[in-house]
Order: structure tokens, then C-alpha cells, then sequence
């Protein structure tokens, strides 16, 4: 996988740039610079370069996970509360996300997922294809759905 610079222009307005994370938040009225412009306070994009199906495949291999979870491993009372509470933490984990993208300011500026994939994304390190962005998203669910499928039907043949 090869890593590009970053281009400065793309980062979103949250990350400050290392010269605006040494300024002091406050300066005093005679240190401030006449071309000092305040900043608008508003909600700024989550995630610009990321298409909504990546989202939906995201949540897809993790529900898979859990879904094996609640096959294989939720036999007794007490695997099943953990699985259980597995779900709550999934749930949490994918509703705040959801809630920062309904706020956002203009959510129609997201890629097409086929866009994504020609295009890539900016990260902080750099520039990656949107496949390898792809395969680092989901290899973690993906992987651990497989491995899990394979304890369980192994158990269940042999236990």
C-alpha cells in the first residue's frame, strides 16, 4: 500500500494544523492580528471522503459477528446476557455515528460507492486507494466472523 503527502486543503475544519494547535485559544487584544477572521461554529462533515455503502458494510460484517455470537456461543443464561450486552455496545457504537451524519451540514457531497473505490480517501498519513481503505475497514469483522463460524461449526461437530 503506498501513502501519498496529504493534501491541507481536504482535512476537515476540526483538525488543527500543528501552527494553530501552538497558538493560544484567546489572544490578548494586542498580540491579535488585524486579519485574524473568527471562525464559524457549526457542525463540519464526519467523515467528507467516506461513501454511505462503507458504512452499510461496516454494519453488515459486524452484525454477521454477532450474529454468529448469538448462533454458536449463547447457550447458557450467562452467555447469553454477555452476548446481549455485546449487542447494547454494537448498537451505541453504531448510532453515534449515525447521529453525526444526520447533522451534518450537506450529506448529499458523499461519494457514490463506486466513487470511493476510484477515488480513495485522505487520511492523516496520506492518501489511500479506496480499495486498501476498504480491506483495512472490514478485514478486522470479516476475519473474526470467519474464525468464529469455524469454532462454532467445529463445536458443534465435535461437542
Amino acid at each position: 500500500m503506498r501513502h501519498e503527502r496529504i493534501n491541507q486543503d481536504r482535512i476537515a475544519a476540526a483538525w488543527p494544523t500543528m501552527f494553530e494547535g501552538l497558538v493560544l485559544s484567546e489572544p490578548c487584544e494586542a498580540e491579535a492580528p488585524a486579519s485574524m477572521v473568527e471562525p464559524i461554529a457549526g457542525p463540519t462533515p464526519a467523515a467528507p471522503d467516506v461513501a454511505k455503502g462503507v458504512g452499510g458494510l461496516i454494519v453488515t460484517a459486524y452484525t454477521a459477528l454477532l450474529g454468529v455470537f448469538f448462533t454458536f456461543f449463547a447457550g447458557s443464561a450467562l452467555a447469553l446476557f454477555a452476548v446481549c450486552i455485546c449487542a447494547v455496545f454494537m448498537a451505541v457504537f453504531f448510532t453515534v455515528p449515525r447521529i453525526f451524519f444526520a447533522i451534518e451540514p450537506d450529506a448529499n457531497r458523499r461519494p457514490t460507492l463506486d466513487a470511493f473505490l476510484h477515488q480513495g480517501m485522505d487520511t492523516l498519513t496520506g492518501h489511500t486507494s479506496g480499495k486498501d481503505a476498504l480491506i483495512q475497514m472490514l478485514i478486522v469483522p470479516v476475519l473474526l466472523t470467519f474464525g468464529l463460524l469455524a469454532m462454532g461449526v467445529v463445536g458443534v461437530i465435535y461437542l
